[in-house]
């Protein structure tokens, strides 16, 4: 049977209660009943000693009980209910209050050791006569003879105490019970309304109406940190769907402008016969739109790759950056080469970094691209290694035309390409510096930008400083 939560928190918190008062309850009868008792040896052991106490005043006179003469003194009730005897230790009853009539309390063998010893002892009787009774043994030495004052009482009204208050205690330990029962489901049932209403608004929200949010409940309790968690997670959400949504729009616009050229270059081709050299040519213009489309095809998959979570693989030891750029440097020389690029590697820091070596070389090489890319012919790409603070910084210069300001914000967007790009015809589909920017974010860097239009540009990456680096930094300070 499935039970909802509020009947469930009901239930448990019951439960709980139910606990609390049957341990609460066991407590108070063992207290309780205790008190009981060590008031009835008390009384026991009262009357035991004023008998001892007669009995010394006149050691010389037979022993006896000392209860007043009928009708000489009104009723004792210390004596009342009260069995009172005077044995010897081995048992022999010798003297018997009017209480017990011909009736005689038990001297047990432990009694009879504990009187040798000299110590009182008390023992629950519970089948002498027609009731239980409390019995306590004291010793008493008259002279050269060891004798026993016994003193009983009934533990009828005693147990009927007990009775009493066990019965009390479970009226009173139910109707808490009850009331309890009752008053947690109605405070489980008001506590959770908000919550109810949280969920029956939140069900409302779709993919369509992502823009809304849950109405905050006005108070900063636990429902009202929950309500602003469920907005944040709902922004985040509406981000991530705005994201894919220009994702989407934008790499469909990206692969149907190729696609388009290639089709209607194949359909102009096909209209009619053409000698070789024309068919060349075609075949030329619709390669480079194939070669454009497999470009934006591996560009897109590395988008994805990175939005499925690659990218975040630890690193099990520091990696030096200066053999990366160098490294990134050699695989673009042939470009560079052609497009009469000269790049050239400062005086670099030998500072390792926390982050894969394959990342690293990524983000640096699509950066060292663009550079060579857009620097122009006779252009100069400067490479620095250095580092600043607690951050490994990777500087790459260049002296091409550099960024319009208004577009600096932009430039690290997916598909995003400035108008200097686009103008020359430059290759490429907007999407190599939007993966560098994932790339070093996810390894806990930044990438940033500083340019002055005609005055080339200045592109940043920012990685965390090995430990293991840091450390002799610190030292030689």
């Amino acid at each position: 049977m499935h039970l909802d939560f509020k009947t469930r928190l009901s239930l448990w918190h019951l439960v709980c209660v139910a606990l609390i008062l049957a341990i609460a309850a066991f407590v108070s009868n063992w207290a309780l009943a205790r008190l009981v008792r060590q008031q009835v040896d008390s009384a026991l052991l009262a009357l035991a000693n004023r008998e001892i106490a007669a009995i010394l005043r006149a050691p010389d006179e037979p022993l006896r009980i000392h209860e007043a003469p009928p009708g000489t003194a009104r009723p004792s009730f210390e004596r009342l209910d009260k069995f009172v005897q005077i044995v010897t230790v081995d048992g022999e009853a010798l003297a018997r209050s009017a209480t017990l009539g011909t009736a005689k309390l038990p001297l047990s063998a432990r009694a009879r050791e504990t009187v040798r010893g000299g110590e009182p002892l008390y023992e629950t009787l519970e089948d002498f006569g027609e009731e239980p009774i409390r019995m306590i043994s004291v010793p008493l030495r008259v002279g050269a003879g060891r004798y026993a004052v016994q003193v009983a009482g009934s533990l009828d009204d005693a147990r009927a105490i007990m009775r009493a208050a066990s019965w009390l205690f479970l009226g009173i330990a139910l109707a808490i019970l009850a009331a309890v029962a009752a008053t947690g489901a109605l405070l489980a049932r008001r506590a959770l309304v908000p919550i109810d209403h949280i969920v029956t608004q939140a069900r409302r929200i779709g993919e369509s109406s992502l823009a809304e949010r849950l109405p905050h409940p006005g108070m900063k309790d636990e429902i009202g940190r929950l309500v602003d968690t469920l907005n944040d997670m709902l922004e985040r959400i509406q981000k991530s769907f705005e994201v894919q949504r220009h994702f989407t729009a934008d790499a469909s616009h990206e692969l149907m402008s190729p696609l388009s050229r290639l089709r209607a270059e194949l359909e102009v081709t096909l209209r009619r016969r053409r000698d070789i050299a024309e068919y060349e040519e075609s075949l030329r213009s619709c390669l480079e739109e194939v070669e454009r489309l497999s470009w934006l095809t591996e560009e897109l998959l590395s988008l994805a790759r990175l939005d499925s979570g690659e990218g975040r693989e630890a690193t099990t030891e520091p990696a030096p950056l200066a053999p990366i750029v160098e490294k990134a440097m050699q695989r673009l020389e042939d470009e560079a080469r052609r497009s009469h690029v000269t790049m050239v590697l400062e005086p670099s820091s030998t500072v390792s970094v926390t982050a894969p070596p394959t990342v690293v070389s990524v983000a640096v090489s699509n950066v060292l691209h663009n550079a060579v890319k857009f620097c122009g012919a006779g252009g100069r790409v400067s490479i620095n290694v250095d580092v600043d603070g607690p951050d490994a910084v990777v500087e790459v210069s260049d002296t091409g035309p550099g960024v319009m300001p208004e577009e600096i914000p932009l430039i690290f967007e997916r598909f995003h390409r400035g108008s200097g790009p686009r103008a020359a015809g430059a290759p490429g589909v907007g999407l190599g510096l939007a993966i560098c920017r994932a790339l070093v974010e996810r390894q806990g860097g930044r990438i940033s930008v500083m340019s002055t239009p005609g005055h080339g540009a200045t592109f940043a990456i920012r990685l965390p400083v090995a430990r293991a680096a840091r450390e002799p930094e610190t030292t030689n300070a």
